[in-house]
């Protein structure tokens, strides 16, 4: 009878079972350990310095929505009017009396001017007051350096070696120089970035051992997760370095590797481990338990990583390179912990033999006992478990319908650091839209009409024609707003300017950092409902495959959403209206980062994947065995619920590692996937899950018969 029909399958295997995949990679893990061994050494040496080069062969480029207005007066600014210094880095030389200022700014030029990243420094003296580039009260001056890079992915670089050249200038006792500016806040956020993984090991590292240990109750054991965490990671650096040689990546994509990596590689391993000692423990020899433990654990590692994929491929549908960057370094993480899980982890506890298995073992009973009176517990009242479980996480998802969205500025870096601290000199002196010029291109007769435009706007502190005509005839207004870049006011200036320059000036375009922020912001919402109903469809398509039912395929679906709602409604609460935001040595933002919904979205959903494949396929084992759906719920509860809980700590512990070190952007991702984590396997899985499947009963696993025959035969039967 067909799997996925309403019917429970029986399962009597023939006395010469067909062997399965799964038996012919145990065989080869056990046989031929010693190789497959090898080739993984051999994998990480070569990986090992390309993945500790790699920090510097990121780009801190790519926010910019490919194709939209700002990128193009962007690459007319580069090309026609790079003597403007748009991008310029500008030095923030600020005095306790005028007096000082000019001896500041000439120990400034001095350190700076003639550096091989630099191309041109412009004297602030030598401006016109219409410049801007001194203060009123004349004790804080501008001196924007020119960097000179070969491509974009070196500007940070570049910025990062003035900055070196400005620490050293002798300024006059209380004076201060600052470097701002685009280049130098990712020349700072690449350093703090660098440090913050460092901590962020350090600060997981100790607590995963000793749970690990305590878990396994062996060393040896214990080992292994934090062996595949970093073989996972060392193999998505290596191959990220790899492919920036073809195309620029984002230094965000490193965090995001990183902490994806770990969790991951710890995560899968408890649960080949786990089921691999408790198939030795029946007496099997290794290759039995290994053919059996990839014939269900290794399936379930198998969809989860494949869950994750789909989800994190979505999101190349977004036109903004540092997304697709972070995406890729996630993807590459992802494959190389789930192919080193099947092969390289196989084969160590193999090669291993009865010392993995020693160790802690007595409390895998009792633990299975506790699990199956709590599901007992579930099953016989599943209505209430089913309406509380919905209530908690629909109350905690209700804080989203408040949540303002943002696109952060130089704050992205924390204070202390050059470009932050420039930022905030610059802005204090000149105004919060010093920080946030806008640029518009246009034909030199429609320069003045721009002026004007721009000038009828509140929100517009000063406009000014900035540049002499180009040979393309067109030349640069730059005007300044009262708002910073961060403010909702600056991003709906763009949008207005844009809206009367289409009637004054048709052939304006407006660009600049705060038009970059507008138009990534618009190219983010527009690609959000495809990229959501992208990952609902693979994740129902992919649900209805493997468990061979129309409900538990939609109820997972909506639990998944209900996770990362709740999880998100959590994460407004603190990073938006700063409640324990000063826990995790933060300052609330005010808002939620622009591009979380979409991207934290395919990134949690594909986690949320994770423990519900799990602790499903558990289910589905045990209902193939058994034909019963509440004695399937109990004992594939029962089964899992030690690993998965053990996993869901290690993994909250990564997440909160990463989020309490790290600057803003990651803070959020972190704090928010171990919110999802914690929710997941907690209200989803000791809740929602049995008290629903106890209430459909019998029609769980009920598929049409059309639908059955029309999808690929999926079965964690061995």
């Amino acid at each position: 009878m067909s799997v996925g029909t309403s019917d429970p399958v029986r399962t009597q295997d023939p006395p010469e079972r067909r062997r399965t995949l799964a038996d012919r990679t145990a065989a080869v893990m056990v046989r031929r350990r010693k190789l497959v061994m090898l080739a993984w050494l051999v994998i990480v040496l070569v990986a090992a310095p390309l993945a500790a080069t790699l920090n510097g062969a990121l780009s801190g480029a790519g926010w910019n929505a490919q194709g939209s207005e700002s990128e193009k007066v962007r690459a007319e600014l580069r090309r026609d009017f790079a003597e403007l210094g748009a991008e310029a880095a500008v030095v923030v030389v600020q005095v306790p009396s005028q007096s000082e200022r000019d001896a500041a700014v000439d120990a400034v030029i001095q350190e700076v001017d003639g550096s091989a990243s630099v191309k041109e420094v412009t004297d602030p003296r030598e401006q016109p007051p219409q410049a801007g580039l001194v203060s009123e009260d004349g004790r804080t001056a501008l001196v924007p350096v020119h960097l000179k890079a070969g491509d974009e992915a070196e500007l940070p670089e570049a910025a990062g070696k003035v900055s070196d050249a400005v620490d050293e200038a002798k300024l006059p006792e209380g004076a201060s120089a600052d470097v701002t500016g685009e280049w130098p806040v990712w020349a700072d956020f690449n350093e703090s970035n660098e440090k913050a993984m460092l901590k962020a090991e350090l600060l997981s590292g100790l607590p995963m051992m000793v749970l690990l240990v305590v878990v396994f109750g062996s060393i040896v054991a214990a080992g292994m997760p934090m062996m595949l965490a970093m073989v996972g990671i060392a193999g998505a650096y290596g191959a990220l370095h790899l492919l920036t040689m073809a195309t620029p990546l984002s230094v965000w994509s490193m965090n995001f590797s990183m902490m994806i990596g770990m969790a991951l590689g710890i995560d899968y391993s408890l649960f080949i481990i786990t089921r691999y000692r408790a198939e030795r423990a029946k007496g099997h020899d290794a290759e039995t338990a290994l053919a059996t433990t990839l014939a269900t654990s290794g399936k379930a590692i198998v969809l989860s990583g494949l869950a994750l994929v789909m989800a994190l491929g979505a999101l190349f549908l977004l036109p903004v390179m540092v997304f697709r960057s972070m995406a890729l370094g996630m993807i590459l993480a992802v494959v190389v912990v789930v192919v080193a899980a099947l092969t390289l982890l196989p084969a160590v506890l193999a090669a291993l033999g009865e010392r993995v298995l020693r160790g802690r073992a007595k409390g895998t009973g009792r633990s299975e006992a506790r699990w199956g009176r709590w599901s007992d517990g579930v099953v016989r009242r599943p209505a209430v478990g089913l309406i509380a479980g919905l209530l908690l996480l629909g109350g905690l998802t209700a804080p989203v319908a408040g949540v303002d969205l943002g696109m952060p500025g130089a704050r992205v870096v924390d204070a202390g650091y050059s470009s932050r601290d420039g930022y905030e000199t610059l802005t204090d002196a000149f105004g919060p839209g010093a920080g946030a010029a806008i640029y518009v291109t246009t034909p030199q007769a429609d320069a003045e009409q721009v002026v004007k435009t721009a000038k009828d706007h509140d929100e517009v502190k000063d406009a000014a024609v900035a540049a002499e005509a180009a040979d393309s005839g067109r030349t640069v207004v730059r005007i300044t707003p009262t708002t910073a870049i961060d403010d909702d006011r600056t991003s709906d200036l763009v949008a207005d300017l844009r809206d009367d320059l289409d009637r004054d000036a048709p052939k304006a375009l407006v660009g600049g950092p705060a038009a970059q922020n507008h138009d990534m912001t618009e190219a983010l919402a527009a690609s959000a409902p495809g990229i959501i109903a992208l990952v609902l469809v693979m994740s129902l398509l992919m649900m209805l495959i493997v468990f061979r039912s129309v409900l538990i395929a939609l109820v997972s679906v909506v639990m998944n959403l209900l996770t990362v709602g709740a999880a998100f409604g959590i994460a407004s609460i603190i990073f938006q209206h700063g409640v324990g935001a000063s826990l995790i040595g933060i300052d609330s933002q005010g808002f939620i980062n622009a591009w979380a919904p979409v991207f934290f979205f395919a990134i949690l959903f594909g986690l949320s994947m994770d423990y519900q494949l799990f602790l499903l396929a558990s289910i589905r084992e045990k209902y193939e065995l058994t034909g019963d759906t509440r004695t399937a719920v109990r004992d594939g509860i029962a089964a899992t619920g030690r690993p998965i809980t053990n996993a869901a700590v290690i993994m909250v512990i990564v997440f909160v590692a990463f989020g309490v070190t790290g600057p803003i952007p990651p803070t959020e991702l972190g704090i928010t996937l171990a919110i999802a984590v914690i929710l997941d396997a907690t209200i989803v899985r000791m809740l929602i899950v049995p008290a629903s499947l106890a209430i459909f009963g019998k029609a769980n696993w009920w598929m049409p018969r059309w639908l059955d025959k029309a999808l690929p035969a999926f079965t964690f039967r061995h």
